[in-house]
């Protein structure tokens, strides 16, 4: 085991306290509850960590779900569970909104600062690691900031969900490794290790490399001469390594925490679905890379370049590389990022990270950090090739990348490097700080802030009337999955919250409820002051039409049309299957051409279309669906159906009072 004397404490304080002030500024603009970096993504993310965390409870044996339904007996049933990944980030989320009460607003904000905290944390754990290993606070303190103000980073550090408190149990086991290779501190490692698999798997591939790294040098160095025969000492000291008991630790540990997410979801299905079908074994295989579906993706080639991709944004300050002229897009799904270049750039930093290995003290650490995100990304190349964030992973290319950039500064400096080197920290500061501000400024929206801020409020009237009672939230939303996660969130914990059910079924055939959710204010509702979310009593249901009705149509096609309040409805009465087969289309056109998206501008209007099934509902012979309107001024809207063929089933075009 190599040890090193490690220098002084002189004035650590210092470069700490620096680290944690420039840490700060992630805090002051990346908190912003009224907006995502990436709407309909990161939103996504967060509202299903939030759903999650507040669905744990015991009565559900722990299990990580989404929603539920009521089935054929009258029994709510798991439909979509989500317990993939270990239940610390979950637990962490949930006892973080405790103190937000039912303020859902609060809640958002309260989780979100929370993986701000996991983000400084894996910084914090960074810097102390180098801080060990080189010997020099200034350099530990510049290689951290420089590493972590990449866009890969800062652009998902916005999200509430499990991979941005994996990260930071990913390097508080990697500051655990340099305590054992240093002092053969080995409980230590064990305990980090352990806490950081209950937040997240990817620590598995940390352990991974080091302890295979470790148990061949250990063996390596057995070998060499003396007696007994070589083979025979080889043998006894694979046998007394604590690399080999380490890496059995932790594989036992995870395999403990798998095999506790597979018993209770197994349990929860009361033994209904086999093993080789659970929703979280489906899920495994997928991520492992046995996917049809996604076999573009997932192939060797574009997911080789894809992980180059990622190294090159890891290893890019946002500050930077938004100046290079190198566009970084907003990937959805696929290989990170699209622009070949960045590749090009990634496959570059590997090959001199790699290379300049020798270069550095304690090679195996840093070998182990570099190779840490391979080890996750191989295995799991279906996941890897389909989550662009998991690029933070590779994590380990930038703090080597920019600790031989600096080490050769210091190297060529030689006494001015006592200068040096400070400015140098001062300057990474800079760009961190810079990064922060204007990755802040990503994706602002103030409409979708304040429609965000609407929802809560109106979901915290709902949740202070119906605690405690059974309230449908049926398929008709404002926008897709987002939206029904959101809503998932907010009727979880104090429900028993049933959604949605299938298409065409009617409402009076379905078992009892005491109250439904709807996005459109009709006559009865119990939170008439509310603005986007309504709640009403199951037995108000039959007047929701006569209150439709009194409302005159602002145009009759096969559906009779309204707009209000945000809202567009449509309805018919008598209504049969073959009316809701045909695809649903609204066109709207703007008062001001600038409120249209770019790419829309040229058409002169903006379009959606959907399924019936996805927001409509029917009950009583009534057929009923609703979408939002954009929230800028509108001068014309054109809506209908079109048939499997394409061709318009029929066409209404109206101009709403009031713009909107």
């Amino acid at each position: 085991m190599a040890r090193r004397p490690q220098p002084p404490p002189r004035r650590e304080a210092l470069p700490f306290a620096l680290l944690l002030l420039a840490l700060a500024s992630a805090f002051a603009f990346g908190h912003d509850r009224a907006h995502f970096y990436r709407a309909d993504h990161h939103d996504w993310l967060t509202v299903r960590t939030l759903t999650i965390a507040a669905n744990l409870a015991p009565e559900h044996r722990f299990l990580g779900f989404i929603r539920r339904k009521i089935g054929e007996d009258g029994e709510p049933q798991f439909v979509e569970p989500y317990n993939r990944f270990p239940h610390g980030v979950y637990a962490a989320v949930r006892l973080a909104t405790l103190p937000a009460g039912d303020d859902l607003d609060r809640q958002v904000l309260a989780a979100r600062l929370l993986m701000l905290a996991f983000f400084a944390g894996a910084a914090a754990a960074a810097y102390l690691a180098l801080r060990r290993l080189l010997g020099s606070r200034w350099i530990a303190l510049a290689a951290t900031l420089l590493a972590f103000s990449s866009y890969c980073l800062l652009y998902y550090n916005d999200m509430v969900a499990s991979e941005i408190a994996s990260l930071f149990g990913v390097m508080l086991t990697f500051h655990g490794m340099v305590l054992f290779r240093q002092e053969g501190r080995f409980r230590p490692l064990l305990a980090r290790t352990a806490l950081a698999l209950l937040l997240g798997w990817h620590a598995l591939a940390l352990a991974a490399p080091f302890a295979v790294l470790g148990l061949a040098s250990e063996i390596a160095r057995a070998g060499q001469g003396g007696a007994p025969p070589g083979a025979r000492r080889r043998l006894a000291a694979a046998v007394r390594s604590r690399y080999l008991a380490y890496g059995l630790a932790s594989a036992l540990w995870c395999a403990l925490l798998v095999g506790f997410n597979f018993a209770n979801e197994y349990l929860a299905f009361e033994g209904r679905v086999a093993p080789a079908d659970l929703p979280s074994f489906r899920s495994m295989l997928g991520r492992l890379g046995n996917d049809p579906v996604n076999a573009d993706t997932v192939g060797w080639l574009p997911f080789l370049r894809g992980q180059l991709g990622a190294i090159g944004g890891t290893a890019a300050p946002w500050a930077l590389a938004e100046r290079l002229g190198i566009p970084l897009g907003q990937p959805t799904y696929g290989p990170w990022p699209a622009d070949a270049r960045w590749a090009v750039w990634g496959a570059a930093v590997a090959a001199a990270c790699f290379a300049g290995l020798r270069f550095l003290p304690q090679r195996m650490l840093f070998a182990t950090l570099l190779l840490a995100g391979w080890c996750w990304a191989v295995p799991f190349r279906g996941s890897a090739s389909l989550h662009e964030f998991e690029a933070m992973f590779h994590l380990g290319a930038p703090l080597v990348l920019w600790t031989l950039a600096l080490l050769g500064l210091r190297r060529l400096a030689g006494r001015r490097s006592d200068r040096l080197l400070p400015a140098l920290a001062a300057a990474s500061m800079l760009v961190f700080a810079l990064s922060a501000w204007r990755m802040g400024g990503v994706g602002h929206d103030a409409a979708a802030g304040e429609r965000q801020r609407e929802t809560a409020a109106d979901f915290t009237a709902i949740r202070g009337l119906a605690r405690g009672a059974t309230v449908l939230a049926h398929p008709i939303d404002h926008a897709l999955i987002t939206r029904q996660h959101r809503r998932n969130y907010w009727l979880a914990g104090s429900y028993t919250q049933i959604e949605p059910f299938a298409s065409g079924e009617e409402w009076r055939a379905l078992p009892d409820y005491d109250y439904v959710v709807l996005p459109a204010g009709l006559g009865g509702s119990l939170t008439p002051d509310n603005r986007r979310y309504f709640l009403y009593r199951l037995g108000a249901l039959p007047g929701v039409h006569s209150a439709l009705a009194a409302r005159e149509p602002a145009a009759r096609g096969r559906f009779d049309v309204r707009a209000g309040g945000g809202t567009l409805t449509w309805t018919r009465e008598p209504c049969e299957d073959e009316d809701t087969r045909g695809r649903f289309f609204v066109e709207v056109t703007p008062l001001a051409a600038a409120d249209l998206p770019a790419g829309r501008r040229e058409a002169g209007f903006e379009a959606a279309e959907f399924a019936f099934r996805d927001r409509g509902v029917r009950f009583n012979g009534v057929c009923m669906a609703a979408a939002d309107l954009p929230a800028y001024g509108i001068a014309r809207i054109a809506t209908g159906q079109r048939g499997e063929d394409g061709a318009e089933e029929w066409r209404a075009e109206f101009a709403p009072s009031g713009g909107r």
